[in-house]
């Protein structure tokens, strides 16, 4: 059985930022880029470097893009 999810409230802050930043997704403008530690399912990882080099492009780039187009999907 699923567990039902909670939706968190966030901050007026918050939610200014978060609406600028989805206007800046739109115009392809990107501020510079943050170093981060993500944990990803191997499988997931090597198909996604795979689809990267078939494409002649870096994974990093790809995965971006994937997550720039899911925001923009889920509006």
């Amino acid at each position: 059985m699923k567990k039902s999810k909670k939706i968190k409230s966030i901050s007026p802050e918050e939610a200014i930022q978060f609406l600028e930043d989805m206007q800046t997704l739109q115009s392809e403008i990107d501020e510079p880029t943050v170093l981060i530690s993500l944990r990803v399912p191997q499988n997931l990882l090597r198909a996604l470097k795979t689809k990267s080099k078939s494409e002649g492009k870096k994974y990093q780039s790809v995965l971006i893009q994937f997550l720039r187009n899911g925001l923009r999907d889920r509006r």
